[in-house]
This record gives structure tokens, C-alpha cells and sequence, in this order.
């Protein structure tokens, strides 16, 4: 799952004349049994963040065993940057849900993409913490734990018994559905692109409301995944847009996908006419069931 992370976010870092390292410690065991899709989905949070706030210079990733623990083994992953640093005082706000560090920063480098409040929660509900130390100029290192157990056999067995997910890659065999992605965020364009690819689809990628609005002029889809929080404008907007502007022959089922998925956001969903909401990071099981569905909301709809 790092080099997975790795492979991400390679373009980007080369994009900017980054180096990537990996660091495996020599204590790791050769096979553990884990939630795989967790451990890559804060990798890549993570990394998105170290590649965006770093001008120049190296990001490593370190892999090592943490604290004994009588439940399992402890994995301790870091990534550390040489970017623009966190002053002290700012620490304790970072894995705040809604708060970014600085304005000025936020504006000049954008926001933080899933969010480090869900990045650490996703380590707490796997036994795990998150924690940072940062030196401003200097760079930053963020580091968590995740809670796995040490198995033996072959690298069959041990994928067997992960959280790896299955793919069919006969779904879209069966749900046939042309799909609109829209999402801002370049390494979510990717992981949600693979997933579709994966289940047999050909998405169409979008990175704002503007731009799914002409795509949906230029070509009917069946259905949009919404990202709820995009520049020039918003899915919330861009859903408003599309039931009042589309034919009624050719509207979209529209899923909203958030990394806040509050009870009074899914009220401006249902206000907005959207017909459902997934939450970052995506489920597997969750999606291809919202996938299923989803011609049977474009066929009621259409008539």
C-alpha cells in the first residue's frame, strides 16, 4: 500500500522536482494483516499535503514497528518533508474538523484534501494515533500508528486475510452507467478514476460545477459523483443548476461526496435534489451499491 501512495502522488512531486523515499525498517515484519485501503487512503492524504507544501527537497516515508501492544503489532508510519513548516502555536489547531493554519497559506497552496481530522480518526478507529512535529522553514513530519497482526504464509494467504477490496470487473457489465466525475483534487481524480476503471467503467473527470454543467450540455451521463466542495463553483450549486437547466429526459442521478458528512449537510443534499451521499474516503461496498442503484434512479426519473 506505500508504494501505492507512492505511485499517486510520483507525478505531481516530479512536477515539482521532488524526491521520494522509502524507508522499511529492518524490526517490520515480512507479512501483516491490516485495513490495506485505510493505511493507503491516510498515505495519500498525507503525502498530497507533504508534495503541495514543499517547494523543494525530499519527502520520505518511514515504516517501522511501533510499541508492543497485547492486542497486535503496532505499524508506525511517517512522512517527513522539507517544506514550509507549522509554527508551534498552530500545532494543537491542525487536527481541528473545518480549520486550515493560515488563510494566507490556504490561498497560495489550497486546503488539505481529505482533511486531517478524518485522516486521525481514521488511525484512532484502527487502534492508532496521529501525531506531528514541525519546524518552521525546515519541514514537517507527520506520523501514525495503525493496529495489525503478524501473519505467516505465503504473500497469497496474507492478501487473502487484508481488507484489500475485491474488484468485479464485470460490474459495469451489469449496471451499465455513463459516469461524470467531479472532483478538484488531482490525486482523488486518480484513486476514484482507478476504482471506476477497476469495476469495468469509463468516467468522464470534471474539476468544477462550470465544467460539469458544459459536460452535461455537450453529452448526457447517467450519473454525476458530486464533490460537494470545489472552486468557481460548488456541487451543491452545480446540482441546483443541472435540475433547473437539464431536460428532464436527460438528468443525471446525482451522488454527493463529501468529507463531512454531517446531518445538516445531507438536509442541503435532499434540498438540493441530490439523490444520495457517499463519504471520504469511499467504501468499496458502499459505492458499487450507490452504483446499483443508480440506474434505477435515472430510469424513474426519465420516465
Amino acid at each position: 500500500c506505500v508504494s501505492d501512495a507512492i505511485d499517486l502522488l510520483a507525478t505531481s512531486a516530479r512536477a515539482k522536482h521532488l524526491a521520494l523515499h522509502t524507508i522499511l525498517e529492518a524490526n517490520v515484519p515480512a507479512f501483516v494483516s491490516g485495513d490495506v485501503t485505510r493505511i493507503r487512503q491516510i498515505l495519500v492524504n498525507l503525502l498530497s499535503n507533504a508534495v503541495k507544501f514543499t517547494e523543494r527537497g525530499t519527502i520520505t516515508v518511514r515504516v517501522s514497528l511501533g510499541a508492543p501492544r497485547p492486542d497486535g503489532l503496532e505499524l508506525q508510519f511517517s512522512v517527513q518533508d522539507s517544506g514550509i513548516g507549522i509554527p508551534a502555536d498552530r500545532l494543537d489547531r491542525l487536527f481541528q474538523q473545518f480549520c486550515q493554519v493560515d488563510v494566507s497559506t490556504t490561498r497560495r497552496y489550497g486546503g488539505t484534501g481529505l482533511g486531517l481530522a478524518i485522516s486521525k480518526r481514521l488511525s484512532e478507529i484502527h487502534g492508532g494515533r496521529m501525531w506531528v512535529t514541525s519546524q518552521p522553514g525546515e519541514g514537517s513530519t507527520f506520523s501514525f500508528t495503525i493496529l495489525v497482526t503478524a501473519t505467516s504464509g505465503t504473500i497469497a494467504d496474507t492478501a487473502r486475510a487484508s481488507a484489500e477490496p475485491v474488484f468485479d470487473t464485470s460490474f459495469a457489465t451489469r449496471h451499465p452507467l455513463g459516469i461524470l466525475v467531479a472532483e478538484d483534487n488531482p490525486v482523488n481524480q486518480k484513486v476514484v478514476r482507478r476504482i471506476l476503471e477497476k469495476l469495468g467503467y469509463t468516467p468522464e473527470i470534471v474539476a468544477n460545477g462550470i465544467e460539469v454543467l458544459a459536460a452535461l450540455a455537450r453529452h448526457p451521463f447517467d450519473l454525476v459523483l458530486m464533490d460537494v466542495e470545489m472552486p468557481e463553483m460548488d456541487g451543491l450549486t452545480a446540482t441546483r443548476a443541472l435540475r433547473t437547466d437539464v431536460p428532464a429526459k436527460r438528468q443525471p442521478a446525482v451522488i454527493a461526496v463529501t468529507a463531512h458528512a454531517l446531518e445538516s449537510d445531507r438536509e442541503h443534499f435532499d434540498e438540493c435534489y441530490m439523490d444520495h451521499c457517499l463519504t471520504k474516503p469511499l467504501r468499496l461496498a458502499e459505492l458499487t451499491a450507490a452504483l446499483a442503484r443508480a440506474s434505477t434512479w435515472r430510469d424513474a426519473r426519465r420516465g
